[in-house]
């Protein structure tokens, strides 16, 4: 029964595996750099797909080096995305509409990651 338990109750809320292939799936659309600024590759992709893969971005980034928050603000979305701040509150409305982004607070938010893994998907059939 112990063991079974080890196996269905964790500590994290997403597994060393999944963290794995959501990282792997995001890379060849954007990077993140050491102090957490989101570098977009695809610059093909709708402002509201640049913020989302940012948000994901940053929280899976937050699994692999703690020092890089799960959060991102208008401010730091702004800055990494080149659009101005009034379009960033704009689509963050929509996101968090959308159930896609959790805010922590006024302009700062997070990723539901429970909304990472069908991102990813539409994300992937967009480059076929």
């Amino acid at each position: 029964m112990e063991e079974l338990k080890k196996k269905f109750i964790v500590e994290e809320k997403l597994d060393e595996k999944r963290v794995i292939n959501y990282t792997e799936r995001i890379l060849p659309f954007c990077k993140i750099s050491k102090d957490g600024m989101v570098i977009i590759e695809n610059k093909e992709l709708k402002t509201v797909q640049q913020i989302q893969l940012a948000l994901v971005a940053r929280f899976l980034a937050n699994y692999l080096d703690k020092n890089i928050t799960t959060e991102i603000s208008n401010k730091e979305l702004s800055n990494s995305l080149n659009v101005p701040e009034n379009q960033i509150a704009a689509r963050m409305k929509e996101l968090r509409e959308s159930k896609f982004v959790i805010p922590v607070k006024i302009g700062l938010h997070q990723v539901n990651p429970l909304q990472i893994e069908k991102f990813l998907i539409e994300l992937e059939n967009m480059r076929k």
